[in-house]
Protein backbone atom coordinates (compact mmCIF):
# COMPACT_ATOMS: atom_id res chain seq x y z
CA UNK A 1 0.00 0.00 0.00
CA UNK A 2 1.04 3.35 -0.92
CA UNK A 3 2.30 4.92 2.20
CA UNK A 4 0.82 8.79 1.24
CA UNK A 5 -2.26 7.10 1.49
CA UNK A 6 -1.79 6.41 5.00
CA UNK A 7 -0.79 9.94 6.04
CA UNK A 8 -4.26 11.44 4.87
CA UNK A 9 -5.09 10.11 7.97
CA UNK A 10 -4.93 11.74 11.61
CA UNK A 11 -1.79 10.53 13.52
CA UNK A 12 -3.46 8.67 16.12
CA UNK A 13 -6.25 7.04 14.17
CA UNK A 14 -2.85 6.08 11.31
CA UNK A 15 -1.24 4.65 14.60
CA UNK A 16 -4.02 2.91 15.92
CA UNK A 17 -5.45 1.52 12.95
CA UNK A 18 -3.03 2.10 10.15
CA UNK A 19 -1.69 -1.49 10.19
CA UNK A 20 -5.43 -2.98 10.00
CA UNK A 21 -5.93 -0.66 6.80
CA UNK A 22 -3.41 -1.44 5.11
CA UNK A 23 -3.91 -5.16 5.36
CA UNK A 24 -7.48 -4.27 4.13
CA UNK A 25 -6.03 -2.73 1.46
CA UNK A 26 -4.01 -5.75 0.22
CA UNK A 27 -6.33 -8.23 0.81
CA UNK A 28 -8.88 -5.84 -1.28
CA UNK A 29 -6.55 -5.50 -4.00
CA UNK A 30 -4.91 -8.70 -3.95
CA UNK A 31 -5.03 -9.75 -8.19
CA UNK A 32 -7.39 -7.15 -8.86
CA UNK A 33 -7.36 -4.91 -11.50
CA UNK A 34 -6.43 -1.26 -12.08
CA UNK A 35 -10.04 0.19 -11.59
CA UNK A 36 -10.58 -2.50 -8.46
CA UNK A 37 -7.28 -0.53 -7.04
CA UNK A 38 -8.22 2.87 -7.90
CA UNK A 39 -11.42 2.90 -6.38
CA UNK A 40 -10.06 1.06 -2.85
CA UNK A 41 -7.84 4.05 -3.07
CA UNK A 42 -10.62 6.76 -3.49
CA UNK A 43 -12.50 4.96 -0.39
CA UNK A 44 -9.63 5.50 2.12
CA UNK A 45 -8.52 9.04 0.35
CA UNK A 46 -12.65 9.82 1.19
CA UNK A 47 -12.28 8.41 5.04
CA UNK A 48 -9.41 9.93 5.19
CA UNK A 49 -10.78 13.62 4.60
CA UNK A 50 -13.67 12.95 6.14
CA UNK A 51 -11.97 12.26 9.54
CA UNK A 52 -9.62 14.97 8.74
CA UNK A 53 -12.65 17.16 8.68
CA UNK A 54 -14.24 15.62 11.70
CA UNK A 55 -17.92 14.21 9.09
CA UNK A 56 -17.10 10.72 10.45
CA UNK A 57 -20.18 9.31 11.85
CA UNK A 58 -18.61 9.52 14.86
CA UNK A 59 -18.18 13.07 14.90
CA UNK A 60 -21.15 15.55 15.56
CA UNK A 61 -20.64 17.04 11.88
CA UNK A 62 -21.16 13.90 10.48
CA UNK A 63 -24.50 13.01 12.32
CA UNK A 64 -25.54 16.65 11.24
CA UNK A 65 -25.12 16.29 7.80
CA UNK A 66 -26.53 12.78 7.98
CA UNK A 67 -29.82 14.39 9.18
CA UNK A 68 -29.64 16.90 6.50
CA UNK A 69 -28.48 15.19 3.55
CA UNK A 70 -32.75 13.75 3.07
CA UNK A 71 -33.79 17.78 3.38
CA UNK A 72 -31.12 18.72 0.91
CA UNK A 73 -31.69 16.18 -1.56
CA UNK A 74 -35.94 16.32 -1.06
CA UNK A 75 -35.01 20.38 -2.11
CA UNK A 76 -33.31 19.29 -5.01
CA UNK A 77 -35.81 17.85 -6.32
CA UNK A 78 -38.31 20.55 -5.26
CA UNK A 79 -36.30 22.96 -7.22
CA UNK A 80 -35.74 20.63 -10.29
CA UNK A 81 -39.40 19.83 -10.45
CA UNK A 82 -40.92 23.76 -10.35
CA UNK A 83 -38.33 25.07 -12.95
CA UNK A 84 -39.43 21.81 -14.93
CA UNK A 85 -42.95 22.96 -14.20
CA UNK A 86 -42.66 26.35 -15.49
CA UNK A 87 -40.53 26.58 -18.61
CA UNK A 88 -42.67 23.13 -19.71
CA UNK A 89 -45.69 24.77 -19.31
CA UNK A 90 -44.19 27.82 -21.36
CA UNK A 91 -43.91 25.68 -23.56
CA UNK A 92 -47.00 23.91 -23.58
CA UNK A 93 -48.78 27.59 -23.87
CA UNK A 94 -46.84 29.02 -26.70
CA UNK A 95 -45.81 25.64 -28.74
CA UNK A 96 -47.39 27.12 -31.30
CA UNK A 97 -46.07 30.09 -32.03
CA UNK A 98 -42.01 28.73 -32.00
CA UNK A 99 -39.17 29.46 -30.18
CA UNK A 100 -35.89 31.28 -31.68
CA UNK A 101 -32.75 28.47 -32.72
CA UNK A 102 -30.44 29.77 -30.05
CA UNK A 103 -33.13 30.18 -27.32
CA UNK A 104 -34.59 26.88 -27.95
CA UNK A 105 -31.51 24.77 -27.80
CA UNK A 106 -30.54 26.74 -24.41
CA UNK A 107 -34.37 25.88 -22.89
CA UNK A 108 -33.82 22.37 -23.84
CA UNK A 109 -30.22 21.88 -22.42
CA UNK A 110 -31.20 23.45 -19.26
CA UNK A 111 -34.91 21.61 -19.15
CA UNK A 112 -32.30 18.63 -19.84
CA UNK A 113 -29.97 19.45 -16.73
CA UNK A 114 -33.03 19.94 -14.41
CA UNK A 115 -34.23 16.32 -15.49
CA UNK A 116 -30.68 14.92 -14.60
CA UNK A 117 -31.15 16.93 -11.06
CA UNK A 118 -34.53 15.90 -10.54
CA UNK A 119 -34.30 12.32 -11.49
CA UNK A 120 -30.76 12.08 -9.37
CA UNK A 121 -32.72 13.48 -6.18
CA UNK A 122 -35.45 11.30 -6.31
CA UNK A 123 -33.00 8.17 -7.12
CA UNK A 124 -31.23 8.90 -4.41
CA UNK A 125 -33.98 9.71 -1.96
CA UNK A 126 -34.91 5.89 -3.32
CA UNK A 127 -32.02 4.69 -1.26
CA UNK A 128 -29.24 4.62 -4.02
CA UNK A 129 -27.57 7.86 -2.56
CA UNK A 130 -24.32 7.73 -3.88
CA UNK A 131 -24.81 7.76 -7.87
CA UNK A 132 -28.17 9.66 -7.62
CA UNK A 133 -26.78 12.36 -5.69
CA UNK A 134 -23.75 12.62 -8.36
CA UNK A 135 -26.47 12.74 -10.97
CA UNK A 136 -28.21 15.73 -9.09
CA UNK A 137 -25.12 17.70 -8.53
CA UNK A 138 -24.16 17.38 -12.41
CA UNK A 139 -27.75 18.12 -13.80
CA UNK A 140 -27.40 21.55 -10.69
CA UNK A 141 -23.80 22.36 -12.19
CA UNK A 142 -25.14 21.74 -15.88
CA UNK A 143 -28.09 24.25 -15.34
CA UNK A 144 -26.13 26.47 -13.67
CA UNK A 145 -23.53 26.73 -16.55
CA UNK A 146 -26.12 26.56 -19.41
CA UNK A 147 -27.63 29.87 -17.46
CA UNK A 148 -24.26 31.32 -17.84
CA UNK A 149 -25.02 32.05 -21.37
CA UNK A 150 -27.46 34.82 -21.00
CA UNK A 151 -26.01 36.01 -17.79
CA UNK A 152 -22.26 37.12 -19.64
CA UNK A 153 -24.28 38.99 -21.84
CA UNK A 154 -25.29 41.35 -18.49
CA UNK A 155 -23.82 44.24 -17.49
CA UNK A 156 -20.81 43.29 -15.16
CA UNK A 157 -22.47 44.58 -12.18
CA UNK A 158 -25.71 42.75 -12.65
CA UNK A 159 -23.62 39.68 -13.26
CA UNK A 160 -22.22 39.31 -9.74
CA UNK A 161 -26.35 39.68 -8.16
CA UNK A 162 -26.38 36.36 -9.50
CA UNK A 163 -23.96 34.20 -7.95
CA UNK A 164 -26.08 33.26 -5.35
CA UNK A 165 -28.79 32.48 -8.08
CA UNK A 166 -26.00 29.97 -10.14
CA UNK A 167 -24.18 28.49 -6.75
CA UNK A 168 -27.08 28.02 -4.38
CA UNK A 169 -28.48 24.85 -6.29
CA UNK A 170 -25.03 23.10 -6.94
CA UNK A 171 -24.14 23.28 -3.29
CA UNK A 172 -27.70 22.28 -1.75
CA UNK A 173 -27.59 19.66 -4.26
CA UNK A 174 -23.82 18.61 -3.59
CA UNK A 175 -24.47 18.75 0.62
CA UNK A 176 -25.28 15.28 0.53
CA UNK A 177 -22.06 14.26 -0.36
CA UNK A 178 -20.65 15.01 3.15
CA UNK A 179 -23.34 12.13 4.64
CA UNK A 180 -21.28 9.75 6.19
CA UNK A 181 -21.54 5.92 4.20
CA UNK A 182 -22.77 4.53 6.94
CA UNK A 183 -25.44 6.66 8.01
CA UNK A 184 -26.85 6.76 4.27
CA UNK A 185 -30.62 5.56 4.78
CA UNK A 186 -30.78 2.53 3.60
CA UNK A 187 -32.67 1.41 -0.03
CA UNK A 188 -36.47 2.03 0.38
CA UNK A 189 -36.61 0.59 -3.11
CA UNK A 190 -35.76 -2.25 -4.36
CA UNK A 191 -34.37 -3.37 -7.81
CA UNK A 192 -34.58 -1.26 -10.81
CA UNK A 193 -38.00 -1.67 -11.72
CA UNK A 194 -39.07 -0.14 -8.73
CA UNK A 195 -36.47 3.08 -9.10
CA UNK A 196 -37.93 3.63 -12.50
CA UNK A 197 -41.07 3.48 -11.67
CA UNK A 198 -40.57 6.24 -8.84
CA UNK A 199 -38.57 7.97 -11.22
CA UNK A 200 -41.61 7.97 -13.76
CA UNK A 201 -43.88 8.84 -11.31
CA UNK A 202 -41.63 12.07 -10.58
CA UNK A 203 -42.19 12.90 -14.03
CA UNK A 204 -45.75 12.56 -14.40
CA UNK A 205 -46.34 14.65 -11.28
CA UNK A 206 -44.90 17.59 -12.96
CA UNK A 207 -46.54 16.79 -16.30
CA UNK A 208 -49.95 16.35 -14.19
CA UNK A 209 -49.08 20.16 -12.79
CA UNK A 210 -48.07 21.28 -15.50
CA UNK A 211 -51.44 20.26 -17.95
CA UNK A 212 -53.23 21.69 -14.66
CA UNK A 213 -52.17 24.72 -14.33
CA UNK A 214 -50.50 25.40 -17.86
CA UNK A 215 -50.81 29.74 -17.57
CA UNK A 216 -49.06 29.01 -14.26
CA UNK A 217 -52.76 31.21 -12.60
CA UNK A 218 -51.38 29.01 -9.28
CA UNK A 219 -49.07 31.48 -9.17
CA UNK A 220 -51.18 33.32 -6.45
CA UNK A 221 -50.57 30.68 -4.84
CA UNK A 222 -47.40 28.45 -4.06
CA UNK A 223 -48.75 25.75 -6.83
CA UNK A 224 -45.93 25.21 -8.49
CA UNK A 225 -43.63 24.86 -5.47
CA UNK A 226 -46.08 23.32 -2.73
CA UNK A 227 -47.14 20.32 -4.80
CA UNK A 228 -43.48 19.03 -5.51
CA UNK A 229 -42.26 19.97 -1.94
CA UNK A 230 -45.32 18.04 -0.30
CA UNK A 231 -44.51 15.16 -2.83
CA UNK A 232 -40.58 15.55 -1.95
CA UNK A 233 -40.98 15.47 1.79
CA UNK A 234 -43.33 12.23 1.23
CA UNK A 235 -40.58 10.53 -0.50
CA UNK A 236 -37.90 11.24 2.23
CA UNK A 237 -40.26 9.91 4.27
CA UNK A 238 -41.07 9.31 8.23
CA UNK A 239 -37.18 8.34 8.91
CA UNK A 240 -36.11 11.59 7.90
CA UNK A 241 -38.16 13.59 10.48
CA UNK A 242 -36.92 10.68 13.32
CA UNK A 243 -33.49 11.92 12.29
CA UNK A 244 -34.26 15.88 13.29
CA UNK A 245 -33.56 15.66 17.29
CA UNK A 246 -31.86 18.78 17.88
CA UNK A 247 -32.78 22.45 17.17
CA UNK A 248 -29.32 22.64 15.34
CA UNK A 249 -30.73 20.15 12.67
CA UNK A 250 -33.90 21.36 12.61
CA UNK A 251 -32.43 24.67 11.45
CA UNK A 252 -29.99 23.27 8.86
CA UNK A 253 -33.02 21.05 7.34
CA UNK A 254 -35.13 23.85 6.75
CA UNK A 255 -32.25 25.94 5.29
CA UNK A 256 -31.92 24.65 1.86
CA UNK A 257 -35.74 24.81 1.41
CA UNK A 258 -35.38 28.78 2.45
CA UNK A 259 -32.47 28.81 -0.11
CA UNK A 260 -34.57 27.24 -2.90
CA UNK A 261 -37.57 28.74 -1.98
CA UNK A 262 -35.78 32.15 -2.15
CA UNK A 263 -34.16 31.66 -5.56
CA UNK A 264 -36.98 30.06 -7.13
CA UNK A 265 -38.87 33.47 -6.86
CA UNK A 266 -41.12 32.82 -4.34
CA UNK A 267 -40.56 34.99 -1.84
CA UNK A 268 -38.74 38.36 -1.29
CA UNK A 269 -35.83 39.35 1.55
CA UNK A 270 -38.73 40.33 4.14
CA UNK A 271 -40.45 37.50 3.67
CA UNK A 272 -37.42 35.25 4.22
CA UNK A 273 -36.99 37.51 7.33
CA UNK A 274 -39.99 36.18 8.54
CA UNK A 275 -39.79 32.75 7.88
CA UNK A 276 -36.32 32.69 9.62
CA UNK A 277 -38.90 34.18 12.93
CA UNK A 278 -40.92 31.53 12.54
CA UNK A 279 -38.27 28.86 11.95
CA UNK A 280 -36.42 30.54 15.32
CA UNK A 281 -39.80 30.40 17.11
CA UNK A 282 -40.48 26.90 16.15
CA UNK A 283 -36.65 25.74 16.91
CA UNK A 284 -36.99 27.66 20.33
CA UNK A 285 -40.94 25.88 21.16
CA UNK A 286 -39.13 21.83 20.35
CA UNK A 287 -36.28 22.83 22.97
CA UNK A 288 -38.78 23.75 25.31
CA UNK A 289 -40.76 20.89 25.22
CA UNK A 290 -37.76 18.44 25.07
CA UNK A 291 -36.28 20.42 28.25
CA UNK A 292 -39.64 19.97 30.15
CA UNK A 293 -39.94 16.61 28.92
CA UNK A 294 -36.26 15.84 30.33
CA UNK A 295 -36.74 17.59 33.94
CA UNK A 296 -40.46 15.15 34.19
CA UNK A 297 -39.39 13.18 37.14
CA UNK A 298 -41.13 9.06 36.63
CA UNK A 299 -42.64 8.34 40.12
CA UNK A 300 -40.82 4.78 41.27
Amino acid sequence: MNPVLLRLYPAGFRRAFGDEIAESYREATEGAGRRARLREAADIVTHAVRLRLGLGSAHPGGRLFAAVAPFALAATAVYAAFNLIGTVGDWYVMRDAGTAGGAGLLVTLMNGCYLLTLTGAVVALAGRHLPGVLCAVAGAVGSSVTFLFPVWRMPPDLRWELVGFLLAPVLVAALPLACPPDLRPARRVRGAAGTLALVAWALLLVGAVVVIDPLGIGLLFPWRFGVPMIAALFLAGRRAFAGIRTTVQLVCAAAPFIVTIYFSGWVRSEEILALLGALAATAMALRLRRGSGSDTVNPA
